[in-house]
């Protein structure tokens, strides 16, 4: 089940589509009682995450396939997890 978002920030705009996946998208806005717009939206915001890890993944792969980048991004972590402890967990 597609999550819809009922967002209305920004104008709705016409989009060319395929016959078949307007009628797909008609249907399932209908099953589920909300607009086109709606469904179109939470495709997209699906889409987003799910490139978003695919990038994600795909970077910690470059990473662990070299070590000496692995090293640095691992030392630079270190130097920040100290952060943590200074006692400033309030400071603003």
């Amino acid at each position: 089940m597609i999550p819809v978002i009922n967002q209305r920030l920004t104008a709705q705009k016409t989009i060319k589509a395929f016959n078949t996946d307007i009628v797909l998208i008609n249907e399932r806005a209908k099953g589920i009682g909300c607009s086109a717009a709606d469904i179109i939206h939470a495709m997209c915001e699906d889409l987003r995450k799910e490139v978003y890890l695919q990038e994600l993944g795909e970077s910690f792969d470059w990473l662990h396939d070299n070590p000496d980048q692995l090293a640095e991004f691992e030392a630079e972590q270190k130097a920040w997890d100290c952060t943590l402890s200074d006692g400033l967990n309030d400071a603003y």
